[in-house]
């Protein structure tokens, strides 16, 4: 008998849809050249526009469904991916470029 059993209790744990788009952190391993993290990411994201951001140090902010930021955290070279909270006006003021 599980402890939710004994208490009577029902226990339900529901991520966000994995339709539902959002920004998310993308490392690269360490081994992974940077310019083929990012042209593999071009190849798997869609459009230029999801990629919003990408540095030589090893990461690139993307915009992607939450299934899809699922499935892309498992190919062997990306090291993490986290979803964050991102807001593309602020960037495109600080940075003095638009952001689609």
């Amino acid at each position: 008998m599980t402890i939710a059993e004994r208490f009577g209790a029902s226990i339900e744990v529901a991520g966000p849809d994995p339709k539902t788009e959002g920004f998310f952190f993308m490392k690269r391993r360490d081994a992974v050249d940077h310019d083929a993290f990012v042209t593999g990411l071009l190849g798997l994201v869609g459009t230029s526009g999801r990629l919003v951001l990408h540095h030589q140090s090893g990461f690139a902010i993307v915009r992607l469904s939450h299934g899809r930021a699922q499935r892309l955290g498992r190919l062997p070279w990306v090291d993490t991916v986290g979803g964050i909270r991102f807001d593309p006006e602020q960037f495109a003021a600080i940075a003095g470029a638009p952001v689609a």
